[in-house]
């Protein structure tokens, strides 16, 4: 895939995985808008990437409407958009877990993906072309004892990624899923894993994605483990 003048809108993107997906595809000559709710490190990793950043809660419709339409007033198109922004809580048994930060999970991890996807598509089938790229975890294979919340909101993502395939079948728009596995960044801020020093890093999860899009026939649902 040549991404030469593409426009792509990276959500979650002021720091860590998306910060540096961005400056992947700006190596690679596209026109990328980053996003987040976090204006200072947005303005912060905008300037040092050189490119357009818009402030975005992912958790409200309206805020991502907001972004789609900036993209598409700024550049007349929208040829990719990730959903890429997660959070994490501290992992606990089911019983135990706060139901505050339950909701707060799903509202970023699950409602601002389908609100991403609800605020692209009919963008895309106005263009008659584009790709949506939904960042997911290896959590959202497998269940694991500890993480209930976060297994069920990546999982949930799974079943939109699918779903969302099946419903734009027949047209010139594709939906990926990438599954990395752990990586090394702030998403773990609650409460790092004991062996988060061998957690892949960003650099080895973005070359596989990279490569992928590089594929005669890209994986549609790319799973990246750690390196052994």
């Amino acid at each position: 895939m040549d991404f030469t003048g593409k426009v792509i809108v990276i959500t979650g993107s002021s720091k860590g995985f998306g910060k540096d997906l961005a400056r992947a595809f700006v190596n690679k000559k596209a026109k990328v808008i980053i996003s987040s709710d976090d204006q200072n490190a947005l303005l912060e990793a905008a300037s040092a990437l050189s490119i357009d950043s818009f402030p975005c809660n992912v958790a409200s419709f309206d805020d991502m409407q907001a972004l789609v339409n900036y993209a598409v007033e700024k550049f007349g198109r929208i040829d990719i958009f990730i959903n890429n922004a997660g959070i994490q809580i501290a992992p606990n048994n089911l019983e135990d877990v706060d139901l505050q930060k339950l909701h707060r999970l799903f509202d970023v991890n699950f409602f601002g993906y389908f609100y991403g996807c609800k605020a692209i598509l009919p963008i895309m089938r106005k263009q008659k072309s584009g790709v949506i790229v939904n960042i997911n975890s290896t959590a959202g294979l497998d269940g694991k004892p500890g993480l209930s919340a976060y297994v069920s909101s990546k999982f949930a993502i799974k079943g939109l990624t699918q779903s969302l395939r099946e419903e734009l079948e027949g047209t010139n728009i594709s939906v990926y899923g990438i599954h990395p596995g752990g990586m090394q960044t702030e998403i773990y801020k609650e409460k790092y894993p004991a062996d988060f020093d061998d957690y892949m890093t960003t650099d080895y999860a973005i070359e596989k994605v990279m490569n992928n899009f590089a594929a005669p026939q890209p994986e549609l649902d790319l799973v990246i483990r750690r390196p052994k």
